[in-house]
Order: C-alpha cells, then sequence, then structure tokens
C-alpha cells in the first residue's frame, strides 16, 4: 500500500469529504451539511486537512478556534483504513496547527453513538469534561472532550 499524505483540504475535495462526513454524521442533512464544511474550510483554510492514498480521500479533519479555544468540528476516516493509523496522523496534524495559533484549549464533541471513538482522543490526551443533551438534534446527546495544549 502507498504512503498516506496529510496536505490542506482544497474545494476540490469537499465531493470525498462530504462522503465520508456522512459515515461519521449519519443523523445530518447532506446539503446542509455539505455547506457547514465548506464554510469551515473557507474560515479556517489551514485548520482543515485531509488523508490521502493513491490521489483519494480517505480521511478529513476541521477545527475552528475563538481566542484560545478550538473544536474538532469533525475527523472521519474511510472505515477500510480505520485502525491504520490515518486518524491519528489527522488529528496530530490539526494539534500541531492548533499549537501554532496559540490555542490552549481544545474541544471534541462526541455523538453518544459515536462513544467507541472516545479511547482515541484519550490517546491525545482528551479528556471528557461534560455531556451536552440534544447537542446535534432532539435525541443527539454529545459527550464533550477537553484537551489543554
Amino acid at each position: 500500500m502507498s504512503e498516506v499524505h496529510i496536505r490542506t483540504m482544497a474545494e476540490r475535495d469537499l465531493p470525498e469529504v462530504l462522503e465520508l462526513a456522512l459515515l461519521a454524521n449519519p443523523h445530518v442533512v447532506k446539503e446542509t451539511y455539505k455547506e457547514h464544511i465548506a464554510s469551515v474550510l473557507e474560515e479556517h483554510p489551514d485548520l482543515s486537512f485531509v488523508a490521502v492514498l493513491n490521489e483519494h480521500v480517505i480521511g478529513y479533519v476541521q477545527a475552528q478556534f475563538h481566542g484560545v479555544m478550538a473544536v474538532i468540528e469533525d475527523i472521519a476516516v474511510d472505515e477500510k483504513f480505520q485502525g491504520k493509523g490515518v486518524g491519528e496522523k489527522l488529528l496530530r496534524e490539526e494539534l500541531h496547527a492548533l499549537r501554532r495559533r496559540n490555542v490552549k484549549f481544545v474541544f471534541a464533541e462526541v455523538h453518544y453513538k459515536c462513544a467507541s471513538a472516545i479511547p482515541f482522543y484519550y490517546k491525545f490526551g482528551f479528556r471528557i469534561c461534560g455531556f451536552q443533551q440534544d447537542y446535534f438534534g432532539v435525541g443527539h446527546d454529545a459527550i464533550i472532550l477537553k484537551l489543554e495544549l
């Protein structure tokens, strides 16, 4: 298998990124979420990354920041490549970019149905700091994780 490369996301990546986003966020409306991803890319192009293998996007991560706080908007990896270090490469790159922005606290909101992702975040030092009922919509609660950089 060829090497996975991490690079900044480009507008041309949006169709592949959207398909990955729907895997990670099955509760969202496709067109609305496409606009969200594009908006985050436009607002924070230096905080949007893709993992590429053989010219195909197999994962992505996006974050937004406000002062010294940031939120991991999304991280998703194609199911065929999960557990192979792609998500770790993406999150490492994102955290490095956030440090360059002098971010001190990083939050991640995990859908309760994706609670199996929590050990992944723990490997990076994130810890559960709370939850938000109906965060992703009625009946779609979030587990909130926090990392101090």
